[in-house]
């Protein structure tokens, strides 16, 4: 009698914070970041971003977004984002570009508008100077470059080929392996490893639905009244963060290297960027400030990784890489919405250096075509 009262009144309160939750909006921290001076559409925009933050089971890759339909973000059926460009007139004859675009979250374009994502302005751009193009943004949260490889591949295998691909890397890579102490595996990769054979399992059953009990709306209120977790990892000396930081830069410098063989082996251009994280952007807002002092661990193996990277043991020859981690060195004004989230601004500045670069390959490429 005692059980099913106690399991009752569990279930009842339950459904009233569900309820709750229907009325009631999280708000995203990141909504107040000084790159937002006044922006009426920021609210909105982070209530679309915590809708369309679901996905869905995806073989090889893990995860993709679900489909989602609102004002300022849309996600088709493939779990694709919208890129969204204003087309200018084109060189009559010319043939339409296709340009793939991978990364993580920073790519996706967390923190900004369909029309303000990396891919969409780089589109922009190259139609204001009458480039015909025909652009995805395959970009996907939480990815890692082994991801980024296998989702390219799996186009290849459909006979989706572009006529270039580009790579925005960096920071899941860094944060994955100060997360797990494993370089090269997606980040979370612990839950799966609970979570493999639990049907089989007694034990592990139990321990995973335990585990599900944080989906719950009644712990949902409990953390968001009370204060939720910081990121927080396993301290680790100096000689194995150095050594996490070595391996990091070895499996990714194999990882663009497949890609390049790949390009070669399908006919077409691959370009990699090491993306701008805050840690690189001497000119802090105060917000900026504030966002480093919550990561301290991130920015200490950041900067263990970025030194591998650029110490001249890993080479990049016969490869279009291109360091832009220090691009907003001379802004003092905010771009980055946390860590490694850029706003709207920030996005502009990026796209526009792709731009650039993507124009001289476009006309190599056009020229090819029209021999």
């Amino acid at each position: 009698m005692i059980i099913g009262i106690t399991l009752f009144l569990l279930i009842l309160i339950e459904i009233i914070f569900k309820v709750y939750f229907l009325f009631y909006t999280i708000e995203d921290p990141r909504a107040n970041a000084d790159c937002y001076p006044d922006e009426p559409w920021v609210k909105e925009y982070y209530q679309e971003f915590t809708s369309s933050n679901s996905a869905t089971w995806q073989p090889y890759v893990y995860w993709s977004r679900k489909p989602f339909s609102g004002e300022y973000i849309n996600i088709d059926k493939e779990g694709i984002r919208k890129t969204s460009f204003k087309l200018h007139p084109f060189i009559p004859g010319s043939p339409p570009t296709k340009i793939f675009f991978f990364g993580g979250s920073s790519m996706w374009g967390s923190g900004v508008r369909d029309a303000y994502t990396i891919p969409s302005l780089t589109g922009n751009n190259l139609s204001r100077k009458a480039y015909n193009t025909q652009i995805s943004n395959f970009g996907e949260s939480g990815f890692v470059s082994t991801q980024e490889l296998i989702r390219l591949m799996i186009e290849l295998r459909k006979g989706n080929i572009p006529d270039i691909a580009v790579f925005y890397h960096g920071a899941n890579d860094i944060f994955s392996c100060l997360q797990s102490g494993v370089a090269g595996i997606p980040q979370n990769e612990d839950n799966r490893n609970k979570e493999f054979n639990t049907l089989k399992e007694k034990k592990k059953s139990f321990l995973v639905f335990l585990q599900s009990l944080s989906n719950l709306s009644t712990i949902k209120f409990v953390n968001v009244k009370f204060g939720r977790k910081q990121m927080k990892f396993v301290d680790r000396d100096e000689d194995e963060s150095n050594l996490l930081a070595g391996k990091t830069v070895l499996l990714y410098n194999e990882n663009i290297r497949i890609i390049n063989a790949l390009a070669k082996q399908y006919g077409f251009q691959a370009l990699f960027y090491w993306q701008p994280l805050i840690f690189d952007k001497p000119g802090l807002t105060a917000y900026e400030a504030g966002e480093i002092k919550k990561v301290k661990a991130l920015q200490s193996f950041s900067g263990k990784v970025q030194n591998e990277l650029f110490s001249g043991n890993i080479k990049f020859e016969n490869i279009r890489f291109d360091n832009i981690s220090i691009i907003f060195k001379q802004v003092d004004q905010a771009v980055f919405i946390d860590w490694c989230h850029t706003g709207e601004f920030g996005n502009e500045v990026i796209a526009q250096r792709i731009s650039n670069d993507l124009v001289s390959v476009i006309d190599s490429i056009n020229i090819k075509k029209n021999e």
